[in-house]
């Protein structure tokens, strides 16, 4: 550390292993610890049992040649492990969001294993399914869900099972570890649908069943606030209760009936969705419009899988368009509602993403849970449901630590110290509002082993009233058992559960705590090194070099209607003096740093970028440097440093990767104007996808010793490296050329053209006359090998300029093919001779920006041309990657119309109806 004295500092190097096993000793000493009580357990059960294992045994061939297989196999994948797994304790790597785990987290989970313990129901996990409750209970806990406790947060704890039934009655939320995020997003779509036609099913066991009886008297709130009986309500009323009103209902029942959980459980089963499924409720109560869920566009994948297992439909499953800075736009969504409203269409659930996992981006939470409130009014009612797999965790930056807990004080005496890192520093006001308002969700996704740094696999899915577990249970549904010593196996989607990950995250939070002592400074000191890394990526670039870095996230002063380019360099140079050339303790003294930092990077620590180059151009009669418009050639650059800045392959082994990003693409039907916006910031002309980078830092120490300097260096070195080889790609310089040759009584001439070379970027095609006794061998040649492609090309090297323009001449040569080797080369037939009166048919750039967008769905498009006596082809490129396609002397049996001679003589454009192109996409690079 670059002070020793940093208190902060100290705490945070006793959580992890450390990037260099600095705490090996502490690792092996708990080891030993692990290992010498599990001994201890299983010779303490029951002493005096046999030894089954016996000493004789243990001298056998049979058992000593296993143990030696079974060493040498194990130090041989150890060896392997440490050379080709991903490091994720360095700094080095920053590119998921995945780092070490936390010591008490990996502990936690080895302590764990050993006992193989099953979290599925309490017979098979008597302590770690308690240890599961609490770790809900203290996700819950830093949620902000009306948790109450005795004592409200006490870490100091100790797990007396006796004491637990007692205690449970006081727990509002409820959460529960899962497998990973898409379970717990999956289990939260599984509620939400049976939330929404909990109402229906009453409705049904009133009017048909054996709940006649509070028929008439059995009223409930509508959205609106009206109170009505519930066997009046209409449909859609019915579908738009509040999740309140509706979790209450089983409560109420048991409060003004007297009902039993068993006489409610067998009244409902019956009619619930979970027996008779959506379809039947549907027709029903004559539902036509499908009920919608609503996300932001730039969702996790899990989403429109959730919908499809839960048979909701993918299709159902609404994108909202986001803003530029990837967050849900506000106005779309409610637009989407007010439309709702007026067709009757009722909405399971909204999701807001805190913390997206391609940019950190947060939907406007406290907007959407305000919508709700106003969309009531008229009726409409839903389900609100926070991805926070990754952003829940830094609500720990907001939770003051619990008076008299062993963390608590932990920097007694420094919370107020001018050089201390607050979490707070790099929180922006923007996501501080957002990660506030996750305490009025209904439901809420947060992983572990995400932002919590806990072994995998651990997710989590927590809901504000823990009545609502009971909707995705077979045992009882929405039936609350106070009193009950619970199995957590019967609730969400997974049966069999690892206790491992339960007891590693219960633990690590355990020891580090939840609050801005704990998992707060912790996240506050990775969000303030992620901000310092976008000052890098920000201000890489000058006027002067001729290559870009360009964050997704927006500068202050970018972010206007009217950027100013004078105003964005004054900021960029602010930056640099006040961030990025100075130490963390200089920057934390500088009040104006402190504000600027708040103001720079993304919601939640995920910096997304790309780069882009630039090329000499002659502007007035000067050359000047110009951005790179082609967004395939950025897009080759961006590809090209991800894989020197990944690892990609089983061959690739970590010593070769100084620095560990990764890569994603931005989709335009998923960005749509927000890829717009950022495609003109790197200087970009097209509608297609776009290829970005990202990095997430979640280690503590990137800033430390001048480190992230010196990867930055080393990053800006590789990128002028790939800089020329992109120069070089899209610079014309004179070169070889061929053309394939069609035809015998006419000759016709089609470019070999790459789209990754300007030199070749152009499709073209021409006629030119050669000498007769040239044309002569040609056709013979023809004749002889009527199966073997021949190629014109020019002697000396020429630009495609210099040769394809009507009128020129040039230096000949034909090929007979290629050869076959590594660097294929073409194999001269006849050469030495001119090539005269060129005529061009066709010439067409294959730039990015010249590519159809309109991509044909129906047909297969060709230029045709040619005599009367001999019609040849060549496939129209469209759209990258894409496949030339040549021939010659085609039979040609046209549906409609007719082949004019002028047509043939200029060439024209032949569909192929029986083969559609768009199916063949994407053509092999």
């Amino acid at each position: 550390m670059t002070d020793p004295f940093n208190h902060e500092n100290n705490a945070v190097a006793s959580w992890f292993y450390g990037p260099h096993a600095e705490n090996n000793h502490w690792i092996r000493k708990f080891y030993e610890m692990i290992v010498d009580e599990h001994k201890k357990a299983r010779q303490g059960y029951f002493p005096l049992d046999p030894q089954f294992i016996t000493e004789q045994m243990k001298k056998s061939v049979e058992y000593e040649k296993n143990m030696n297989n079974l060493s040498e196999q194990l130090t041989l994948l150890s060896k392997e492990l440490a050379r080709k797994t991903t490091p994720f304790w360095s700094p080095r790597y920053m590119g998921h969001m995945s780092m070490e785990p936390t010591m008490p987290g990996h502990l936690g989970y080895i302590a764990a294993l050993q006992y193989n313990q099953n979290n599925v129901a309490i017979e098979s996990s008597p302590l770690t399914t308690w240890l599961e409750i609490f770790a809900g209970k203290q996700l819950c806990e830093m949620l902000g869900f009306n948790v109450q406790w005795e004592p409200r947060y006490d870490e100091n704890w100790d797990p007396d099972l006796e004491k637990m039934p007692k205690i449970l009655p006081k727990i509002q939320g409820w959460g529960h570890i899962t497998c990973d995020g898409s379970v717990a997003n999956l289990e939260s779509i599984w509620a939400a649908r049976n939330l929404k036609f909990f109402p229906l099913s009453l409705r049904l066991a009133i009017d048909d069943g054996s709940l006649s009886f509070i028929g008439p008297s059995f009223k409930v709130e509508l959205a609106d606030g009206k109170i009505k009986l519930l066997k009046d309500c209409s449909t859609w009323e019915l579908l738009n209760l509040k999740p309140t009103t509706i979790l209450d209902i089983p409560d109420r029942l048991s409060k003004e009936y007297g009902m039993s959980p068993d006489f409610l459980q067998n009244a409902l089963n019956d009619y619930i969705i979970q027996t008779i499924g959506k379809e039947y409720l549907e027709k029903k109560f004559g539902i036509e419009n499908p009920i919608l869920y609503f996300a932001s566009a730039t969702m996790h994948y899990s989403w429109p899988k959730g919908c499809a297992i839960t048979g909701i439909g993918s299709r159902n499953l609404i994108p909202v368009p986001v803003d530029n800075d990837a967050r849900m736009n506000l106005k779309k969504l409610e637009k989407f509602l007010e439309k709702c409203v007026k067709d009757k269409q009722a909405i399971y659930a909204v999701v807001a993403i805190i913390g997206s996992t391609e940019h950190g981006a947060c939907d406007p939470l406290d907007d959407i849970i305000n919508l709700r409130k106003k969309y009531e009014r008229y009726g409409l009612s839903f389900v609100i449901h926070a991805d926070a797999a990754w952003g829940g965790y830094f609500r720990s930056m907001l939770v003051k630590p619990p008076i008299g807990s062993k963390s608590g004080d932990r920097l007694e005496g420094h919370e107020e110290s001018r050089d201390s890192f607050v979490p707070m520093l790099a929180l922006k006001p923007y996501t501080e509002k957002h990660l506030e308002s996750l305490k009025y969700c209904d439901s809420v996704t947060v992983d572990p082993h995400k932002s919590g740094y806990v072994p995998y696999p651990a997710g989590s899915l927590c809901y504000r009233n823990r009545h609502m577990r009971y909707l995705n249970t077979w045992k009882s549904p929405v039936i609350v058992r106070p009193n009950e010593e619970e199995s957590i196996g019967i609730y969400g989607v997974e049966g069999s559960k690892s206790a491992a990950a339960a007891v590693a995250t219960w633990l690590s939070h355990d020891i580090i705590g939840l609050h801005q002592k704990g998992y707060g400074l912790l996240l506050g000191q990775a969000t303030f090194s992620s901000i310092k890394l976008y000052c890098h990526w920000a201000t890489m670039s000058t006027d002067d070099d001729n290559f870009i870095v360009t964050p997704f996230n927006m500068l202050p002063t970018e972010n206007c209607f009217l950027p100013n380019l004078e105003k964005i360099k004054e900021e960029k140079h602010l930056i640099r003096t006040l961030i990025v050339e100075k130490s963390n303790h200089e920057i934390i003294k500088c009040d104006p740093a402190k504000e600027l930092i708040k103001k720079l990077g993304s919601d939640l620590m995920v910096n997304t970028f790309a780069c882009n180059f630039k090329l000499k151009v002659k502007e007035n009669g000067e050359e000047v440097l110009k951005l790179n418009e082609d967004i395939n050639e950025a897009n080759y650059l961006n590809q090209r440093l991800y894989e020197e800045f990944s690892l990609t392959s089983s061959k690739d082994t970590n010593e070769e990767k100084f620095l560990i990003l990764t890569s994603t693409k931005f989709k335009k039907e998923n960005y749509g104007n927000c890829l717009k916006n950022f495609k003109n910031r790197l200087g970009l002309k097209g509608g297609q996808d776009l290829y970005v980078l990202i990095n997430v830092v979640m280690s503590p120490w990137v800033t430390e010793f001048d480190f992230l300097n010196k990867l930055m260096k080393k990053f800006q070195s590789a990128l002028q490296d790939l800089t020329k080889l992109l120069v070089f790609r899209n610079t014309i310089e004179p070169d070889e050329h061929a053309f394939v040759i069609q035809g015998t009584d006419k000759l016709y001439f089609t470019h070999l053209p790459m789209f990754q070379m300007e030199n070749h970027r152009q499709q073209v095609i021409f006629t030119a006359e050669l000498p007769q006794n040239i044309k002569e061998d040609y056709k013979k040649a023809r004749m002889e090998h009527p199966s073997r492609v021949y190629f014109l090309g020019n002697k000396n090297k020429m630009t495609l300029e210099e040769i394809v323009c009507n009128g020129n001449s040039f230096e000949g040569v034909i090929y007979k093919g290629f050869d076959s080797n590594e660097y294929v080369q073409p194999i001269s037939f006849i050469e030495n001779f001119k090539v005269t009166g060129v005529k061009v048919l066709k010439k067409r750039h294959l730039a990015t920006v010249f590519q159809d967008a309109n991509y044909p769905r129906d047909r297969m498009p060709f230029y045709i041309y040619g005599t009367e006596q001999q019609l040849h082809i060549d496939h129209i490129l469209l759209k990258y990657p894409s496949i030339q396609l040549s021939a010659d002397c085609v039979e040609l049996k046209l549906t409609q119309g007719i082949l004019t001679q002028s047509q043939r003589e200029k060439g024209a454009i032949l569909h192929i109806t029986d083969y559609y192109e768009y199916t063949m996409q994407p053509f092999p690079e």
